[in-house]
């Protein structure tokens, strides 16, 4: 009886140990403020809208993991994120005309300011691994400047 009663409270207590014990954190990937200046912008109406994508996938398929409009200011806006550490690639245009989407013309060529992380204005865009930008772990506000281009 007594070899019973405890195998039954061996069970119990290893049970409860599972349960309630101090099982690893687990690790909560740290936001990070992120200030993005977009630059060059020369009027004040209608909106810059900056997306942010963490990902090949995210980029290619235009599926941002965040968006942001805020209106036009001349010469520039900063908008500020938070994102947590990694990789993360930003695009931004300027809807000048108010329709939501970035106007191109002949040939796919944007009729509206736009811009990228890790972009000059020369030649064309690249994918996600031309534009990302690394974002570590820490506390202090990361600082970003895309400048706004107009082929």
């Amino acid at each position: 009886m007594n070899k019973k009663i405890s195998i039954v409270a061996a069970a119990i207590l290893w049970t409860c140990a599972l349960a309630f014990g101090q099982a690893a954190p687990r690790s909560q990937t740290q936001k990070r403020s992120v200030q993005i200046t977009i630059t060059n912008i020369t009027t004040s109406s209608g909106t810059i809208v900056l997306s942010a994508h963490d990902s090949e996938e995210s980029f290619k398929k235009r599926k941002p993991v965040q968006t942001v409009r805020v209106p036009a200011s001349v010469p520039s806006v900063t908008i500020e994120l938070s994102l947590e550490s990694g990789e993360c690639a930003f695009c931004v245009f300027h809807d000048t005309n108010g329709d939501g989407d970035l106007n191109a013309g002949f040939m796919g060529i944007p009729k509206e300011p736009f811009g990228f992380s890790n972009y000059d204005g020369k030649g064309p865009p690249g994918n996600f691994k031309k534009h990302k930008v690394a974002i570590p772990a820490g506390t202090e506000a990361l600082a970003i400047e895309i400048p706004l281009v107009k082929f």
